[in-house]
């Protein structure tokens, strides 16, 4: 392999996993964030309270990653019975992960905007245009992929805070499997397809706030 190839392979590689890190930080610090400003402090007594990317890596979303580009963070730890309204306040702390990724890609894309690679020297403008577009993608497809209403997906509270009590023990009983359910859907390129789709659509929206 050329020698210039295998170094943009590698810068590449690490500038994915920058990015991956960066928007999975964004996210669960929101969640822990949030819930602790609305009475849980669940989280920080966890150590994810936390700006360390470190203490939100999960192994399995980190290779799911590196082989599929999808990936995903362990999740914050809440206890609703904190909350003084537990459904609603349970949203709002699990949709605060998805869209701190929106605001964070549209930040990039202002960043990316107003800052554009001419203002710096030749040899770092292709590293710095390369990183900018990953990040905001990873961001957007994170927000996104969160957003599926799947346990334990973060789109998923929403479905548990409109189901009727009746039927809660049912959606605790398919969380036990979500997992493997996650996974049979991404047998299918239709499941990509998907989210590809609903990825750009989101990023060209965030673009069109910024122009």
């Amino acid at each position: 392999m050329d020698q210039s190839l295998f170094i943009n392979h590698v810068a590449q590689f690490f500038i994915l996993i920058f990015a991956f890190l960066s928007a999975i930080t964004v996210h669960e610090f929101s969640h822990a964030w949030v819930a602790y400003l609305l009475g849980d402090d669940t989280a920080k007594r966890f150590g994810r309270l936390t700006l360390n990317p470190f203490a939100h890596i999960d192994l399995f979303g980190f290779l799911f990653l590196l082989f599929f580009r999808i990936g995903w963070a362990k999740p914050v730890p809440m206890d609703a019975r904190n909350f003084a309204y537990p459904r609603i306040f349970s949203v709002l702390a699990g949709l605060a992960g998805p869209f701190s990724n929106f605001i964070f890609a549209l930040f990039l894309l202002y960043v990316t905007y107003y800052l554009p690679s001419s203002y710096l020297p030749i040899t770092l403008a292709p590293a710095y245009t390369t990183f900018l577009k990953t990040t905001v993608w990873i961001n957007v497809m994170l927000g996104v992929f969160n957003l599926l209403p799947l346990p334990p997906l973060d789109g998923s509270h929403i479905i548990a805070a409109l189901l009727p009590q009746r039927l809660l023990p049912f959606y605790y009983l398919v969380s036990q499997f979500s997992i493997f359910i996650l996974l049979f859907l991404f047998l299918f390129k239709e499941t990509y397809l998907f989210l590809f789709n609903t990825t750009l659509a989101m990023e060209q929206l965030l673009q069109k706030l910024v122009i």
